[in-house]
């Protein structure tokens, strides 16, 4: 039997993902009240008081090992887990491990080491890729990260996934870390969909099919623009969005414009953009409906949980919830990849010292290294504009 536990479950995707590969959860917690309710909500009677709320700041391995049942240090094979990913995000304001939040990720750390799995598996937004650390350095913060796993004995693995490339309905990119031990690195999995598919690879799922799979919406469901966005969205071809002001910088003149948050109308031919944990999700041109948007349960379908899925909590703390999770058919792939690895190899009978980290995969150190040029041509021209734009405020 596989053992896992996992801490930040939110709605459960990750969770959910581990179980349908043939894992058993032996311990799930958050702190949001709701998300404990989603959880507990789609457990059975008989793991339902294995579901915990809980402050990781404040909880000890001992109490996760009581709370567990019969659960013993060392019995694991993982701990998993995505600590909030808001202050790495794109969306958030960046400040990494300066927020609250970002310190989370190292009590994450901190009480793993004290559970001693065989693996830890931290997913996060790819933003942490590029983070900043205290050295102001694009890419040092997970570095430091990893510095810290390794000091406890942890080689790390990094991968960048995209949730599309594994049958999700969502162009979803997200940052996955496996910590092992030396000698018992795991592999990632290898993509089964691609937008233009060759051998074996199936095409990308689309939109349009993954919402003909759920029961049509009801009038109760249909979320309608305001009349002046309503005016906006009607000039736009599905695929694209109102633009926001240009952000100035050193080698854009006319700016860096990007899409203003929830004034995009998508295009059912693909697979949807992430599902973000606001109320503000995409547009769509519904043929018997109209334009509306996308309502939570088309939203947990992209995201590619089960239809019967409940959920718990007002209507946006469940937007937040569907957000916040790791899609389960991208988590099933990391946890097959995962089960089998540890069928077929055994674990390290020593603990040997990590004497340095692996290097990164070419493709991330040169996402990296992008960020850090872009910083030297438009860091100065960025930081202007944002105080200018504070001055005018005030």
């Amino acid at each position: 039997m596989m053992n896992f536990i996992s801490m930040f479950s939110g709605a459960g995707g990750l969770d959910l993902g581990f179980e349908l590969a043939g894992w058993t959860r032996r311990f799930a917690s958050d702190l949001d009240a709701d998300a404990v309710a989603t959880l507990r909500a789609n457990s059975t009677e008989q793991d339902r008081p294995y579901i915990s709320q809980d402050d990781i700041r404040s909880l000890t391995a001992a109490e996760v090992l009581s709370k567990a049942g019969d659960l013993k240090r060392g019995e694991l094979h993982a701990i998993v887990g995505g600590p909030p990913c808001q202050s790495w995000s794109s969306a958030g304001h960046q400040r990494g491990l300066a927020d609250d939040r970002g310190q989370l990720f190292l009590n994450f750390i901190k009480l793993a080491n004290e559970l001693d799995p065989r693996f830890i598996i931290m997913e996060n937004v790819r933003g942490l890729l590029t983070a900043r650390g205290p050295d102001g350095e694009p890419g040092s913060a997970l570095e430091l990260l990893r510095e810290d796993l390794r000091r406890e004995g942890w080689q790390t693995t990094v991968s960048l996934l995209n949730a599309a490339d594994f049958g999700v309905a969502q162009r979803r990119v997200r940052l996955f870390i496996v910590a092992h031990r030396l000698g018992d690195c795991p592999s990632f999995p290898d993509q089964t969909h691609s937008k233009s598919p060759t051998g074996e690879l199936k095409k990308w799922v689309s939109l349009r099919e993954i919402l003909a799979r759920i029961h049509p919406i009801s009038e109760d469901e249909i979320i309608r623009p305001s009349k002046k966005l309503a005016a906006e969205l009607s000039q736009i071809k599905p695929g694209s969005g109102v633009k926001s002001p240009g952000k100035a910088e050193a080698t854009r003149p006319g700016g860096h414009w990007g899409y203003k948050q929830g004034a995009f109308v998508a295009d059912l031919s693909l697979p949807g953009r992430t599902v973000t944990a606001s109320t503000a999700q995409d547009w769509i041109i519904d043929p018997e409906y109209g334009l509306r948007r996308l309502c939570p349960r088309e939203c947990a379908a992209i995201q590619s949980f089960p239809t019967t899925w409940k959920w718990e909590g007002k209507r946006a703390s469940v937007y937040r919830q569907i957000g916040n999770a790791v899609p389960p058919v991208l988590a099933k792939a990391i946890a097959a990849s995962l089960f089998m690895h540890i069928e077929r190899e055994a674990a390290p009978r020593e603990r040997n010292p990590v004497v340095a980290l692996a290097p990164l995969d070419p493709r991330l150190k040169s996402a990296i290294a992008y960020t850090k040029r872009d910083e030297a041509r438009n860091g100065a021209s960025r930081r202007l504009a944002t105080v200018v734009r504070q001055m005018r405020v005030s």
